[in-house]
């Protein structure tokens, strides 16, 4: 009997000649046949769509181009472009040509471009008219080892690059009109690699995530496990050069035959808006944007809408509040770039655990979960260890880093770095990063429980949990609080803490802020501000410096 999580559950659920697909490619020329006028693809901002036809030869003349002027199968292309149109059509030109999609992401500057190219071995850059993106290229493009070509998308961008010296360029519009509609005489295998996509580069440079064809469609198919409409119409807002568009928005649909919706930034000014227009039927969530949403919007604000899921992680103490005031269903996920296939709560939404990040998807493929403690043993229910799971399309591995690679991949089990405890009925939880942890005099104190207790305050937008060197406890506990108070006191939001966790978890120090550093999925940048916090003498309000006399005599 099939479970709910099983891989031929989802199987069952697609068209049989989609069913057989094992490359990118196959799936979205065997789309274009079954679907041919049905829409795929809407860009929000500003309506204009395409069918799964019409997508299918606009990646063709991308190919077909990039063929033209020498890429070849395996190479690398750096997209170097922000949310639009020509974004999808160039990852999937990419596919269909063999050629592996590398993307930049368009809030670096020029050192990290050079890392980029460097990390991939970029040989073809497809850029864009973007100030930013612009002043990197003519920087870095002309002197690299590696490019040989860039590809502008639009005249303007031509024009800045038309002189570059050492390197070979053109507009994607001059090779589009001399080159066939036709899809593209290569053979792309289940296990070619397709993408190269940077982690999240919270700590240290940016590692290059090898993943193949079968990473991105078990990926895709597991997202497809979620309770979604039969008729789903999923929006998407966050970055293309990010793992979660790529994976579950853009893909997703593709395998399905179901629409895709892509904005060009997120915006909770303009969020539902676009959600109600475009009959947008579940939404994917990331970082902190649940929490930004719940703020920006009162219940009298919200317009009327199709909205039915939203799939990705969200707080335990905001799940069923996000759920009530928008009128829908939260469905927590867990995932990383380098190991796409999902853990799911739940395919089923009656069984859905609030609070949980659900169970392995697909493992009748032999995904399968375990949790280690320190020296490396197994831990059973209810106890806390380091996630890593044996994921069928887990990355191939870190480009040309052996050492990083056996860092996260070794004997085809990946660790996550993630800690996580299970419950008697088999779901997970996440904790923290096992990398980011106070540990004070001896303790290991989670960040997120900490965070979790400070949120809950009414005057409180937001907060960040970070260690600080202490000579005589190793670390001490920091709170960053960006308030939505004035008159909010220190003093307030270690009282917050004191009333409800340990004494070894209350901060010691305070400091409120006015924003946060994030990474381009909203997440808050932890050990940025842990490695600034250790550079500084002194770190804001102490409590112990302010305490009173009969709380020293105590």
């Amino acid at each position: 009997m099939m479970d709910d999580y099983d891989y031929e559950t989802v199987q069952e659920t697609l068209h049989p000649q989609i069913r057989e697909q094992e490359s990118i490619k196959g799936v979205v020329e065997t789309a274009a046949e079954l679907w041919p006028e049905r829409r795929y693809f809407t860009y929000a901002p500003t309506g204009e769509t395409a069918t799964f036809a019409e997508m299918n030869r606009r990646a063709n003349l991308v190919a077909n181009s990039l063929a033209e002027i020498g890429v070849q199968f395996g190479d690398r292309v750096g997209l170097y472009l922000k949310n639009r149109p020509e974004y999808i059509t160039s990852i999937l030109g990419c596919a269909k040509l063999g050629a592996i999609e590398t993307p930049i992401s368009w809030e670096y500057r020029a050192r990290e471009v050079e890392h980029t190219l460097d990390s991939a071995g970029v040989s073809t850059i497809v850029a864009q008219s973007d100030e930013l993106i612009m002043q990197n290229v003519t920087e870095v493009a002309a002197d690299h080892d590696s490019v040989e070509r860039v590809v502008a998308i639009d005249e303007e961008a031509y024009s800045r690059i038309e002189a570059l010296e050492g390197v070979d360029t053109y507009l994607l519009g001059d090779l589009t009109k001399t080159v066939s509609e036709s899809n593209p005489d290569v053979e792309v295998g289940y296990d070619d690699p397709t993408a190269i996509l940077s982690t999240s580069g919270t700590t240290g440079l940016p590692k290059p995530a090898v993943l193949s064809n079968r990473s991105f469609l078990l990926g895709a198919k597991s997202f497809l496990g979620a309770p979604l409409p039969e008729d789903d119409v999923n929006y998407n807002s966050f970055p293309l050069f990010h793992a979660n568009n790529q994976y579950y928005s853009m893909l997703s649909p593709l395998i399905a035959g179901r629409e895709y919706v892509l904005s060009d930034r997120f915006s909770a000014s303009k969020f539902m808006d676009e959600i109600a227009r475009y009959d947008v039927t579940s939404i994917n969530v990331l970082g902190g944007t649940p929490k930004i949403l719940d703020s920006a919007y009162d219940e009298d604000d919200i317009p009327d809408n199709d909205l039915q899921i939203a799939i990705g992680p969200i707080s335990t103490e905001l799940w069923e509040h996000f759920e009530e005031k928008f009128d829908l269903t939260v469905v927590q996920l867990y995932s990383q770039t380098e190991s796409p296939t999902l853990i799911l709560n739940h395919p089923n939404k009656d069984e859905i655990e609030v609070g949980a990040i659900g169970k392995p998807m697909f493992p009748d493929l032999g995904h399968e979960v375990t949790l280690l403690d320190d020296d490396g043993n197994a831990v059973g229910p209810n106890e806390k260890g380091e996630l890593i799971r044996t994921d069928p399309g887990a990355m191939i591995e870190y480009w040309n880093m052996p050492e990083k690679t056996e860092e996260t991949l070794r004997d085809g089990v990946i660790y996550s770095g993630d800690i996580v405890r299970s419950d008697d009925e088999g779901y997970y939880y996440y904790v923290d990063r096992k990398k980011f942890m106070v540990r004070r005099s001896g303790e290991n104190i989670s960040a997120q429980e900490i965070e979790n207790v400070i949120d809950e305050h009414p005057d409180v937008e937001e907060s960040a949990i970070v260690p600080v060197p202490d000579d005589l406890r190793g670390e001490e506990v920091k709170a960053l609080v960006k308030r939505n108070a004035d008159d909010l006191e220190p003093e307030a939001v270690v009282s917050q803490v004191a009333g409800q966790l340990a004494s070894y978890k209350v901060p010691r120090y305070v400091e409120f802020v006015d924003s946060f550093p994030r990474t381009p999925s909203e997440r808050i940048k932890r050990v940025q501000l842990a490695d600034e916090e250790a550079e500084r003498d002194e770190h804001g309000w102490d409590r112990e410096a302010k305490m009173s006399e009969w709380e020293v005599s105590v």
